[in-house]
């Protein structure tokens, strides 16, 4: 793939650019294209992220570890995980869980490696039990809004401050100071909420069982390339920045969603970026260069080493993520017998434990036989994990709408 003749509007020459890194074959691409073609700069603070949700399959995490350390050490760009957390911390007089985020390393988390990735599920499933419902079909994609997109502007924010290091968050007690008691009236029937004591406490469980807290974490410990050349920004105002994402010609609807979800005036020329009220520029290189998906298998069929999933997308990404579709979730087999996001098991217990009981909640439900749940897939009761595991309702399973999903 050549980006020699490919360039950004010049004023945007001198900001940083950010490369959201999928963890797939078309941003892998991209990064590096753009790492080949010297479109990436460690002094001007251009920096990759990737935005680990615990729910990748473990090739797609090889694969990661991979760009990053090739990424790092032949092109001196520095590559980071993060990873979507909260922690405990007390506001207007009542103690909580917080959103924030953290960086990780290059090893699976362990007891001897505590700044570990994870890839059991677990920063999935913090989410959930934090915000006490399942993203879905009807809630919207909180999963990618809260684990990808504020993590990855939560970052930047850190990036381009005049410190080398993201702070401590919560407080200092060794145990958690949380009245789950106090939680729920306060904080759940004050707003208005209708789950019971019992349910409520439940789906809470999980979160208020994580680390109490954020610990300060030193960008250096977390990159080979060193940072002292980086250049230290302070501005009373965030920063502009591009970002470039991996999307290909061949996704319009990919792309439409993004289009729709920019606050700015939108021109239909891709080369022009589009501005968003955070300053952010996005360009999408392959779309210009007419990319499509046989173009991303040519360019990897040249490399020495590769994702090594099928290309039809299956296994990209959360393994089972609801937004891939009933028929393409229902043609993926498991291959582990650990309860993991590469088992549809795990997925078939995390939607049981959360999902909501509309029943439970004294929600008006129009007819007895109406399906009482909300889960992955909505409220219509047509599918679910279970379902798709055992081959129910296969003619809802094939016309199933497909992934078009976007962060």
């Amino acid at each position: 793939m050549k980006l020699e003749h490919y360039y950004v509007k010049d004023y945007h020459s001198n900001i940083p650019h950010i490369v959201k890194f999928s963890g797939g074959r078309s941003s892998g691409a991209l990064l590096f294209s753009m790492l080949k073609n010297n479109m990436l700069k460690a002094s001007r603070g251009d920096v990759i992220i990737f935005n680990n949700t615990s729910a990748e399959h473990s090739k797609t995490y090889n694969f990661v570890i991979e760009c990053k350390k090739r990424c790092e050490e032949k092109y001196n760009i520095p590559f980071f995980l993060t990873e979507f957390q909260t922690f405990e911390d007390c506001k207007n007089g009542v103690y909580d869980r917080f959103q924030a985020y953290r960086l990780v390393n290059e090893k699976p988390y362990s007891e001897d490696n505590p700044n570990g990735y994870h890839h059991k599920g677990e920063v999935f499933e913090e989410l959930i039990s934090w915000q006490m419902y399942l993203p879905s079909l009807m809630s919207g994609r909180t999963c990618t809004k809260k684990m990808k997109m504020d993590v990855t502007y939560e970052f930047l924010n850190d990036w381009f401050s005049n410190l080398d290091y993201i702070s401590r968050l919560g407080h200092y007690g060794k145990i958690t100071r949380i009245d789950k008691d106090i939680l729920y009236t306060k904080k759940h029937q004050k707003y208005g909420g209708k789950v019971p004591y019992d349910i409520y406490q439940n789906k809470k469980e999980y979160c208020l069982t994580r680390s109490l807290f954020r610990p300060e974490q030193n960008f250096k410990d977390f990159t080979r390339v060193n940072l002292k050349n980086k250049e230290i920004f302070i501005h009373k105002k965030k920063i502009e920045f591009c970002s470039f994402i991996g999307f290909r010609a061949d996704e319009p609807m990919r792309l439409e969603k993004m289009k729709k979800r920019i606050d700015s005036k939108l021109n239909d020329n891709i080369e022009v970026a589009y501005l968003r009220e955070n300053n952010e520029h996005v360009y999408a290189p392959l779309v210009e260069f007419n990319m499509i998906q046989k173009d991303i298998k040519y360019y990897w069929d040249n490399k020495e080493w590769d994702l090594g999933l099928p290309y039809d997308g299956s296994l990209g990404n959360c393994v089972y993520c609801f937004m891939k579709g009933g028929n393409k979730l229902s043609k993926i087999e498991t291959t582990t017998d650990d309860k993991n996001p590469e088992n549809i098991d795990w997925w078939i217990d995390i939607e049981k434990k959360y999902q909501r009981d509309l029943v439970a909640e004294n929600r008006d439900i129009k007819t007895k036989e109406e399906n009482p749940f909300i889960n992955f897939f909505g409220v219509n009761g047509k599918m679910s994990y279970e379902i798709i595991k055992n081959g129910n309702n296969q003619e809802y399973l094939e016309n199933s709408l497909p992934c078009n999903c976007t962060d």
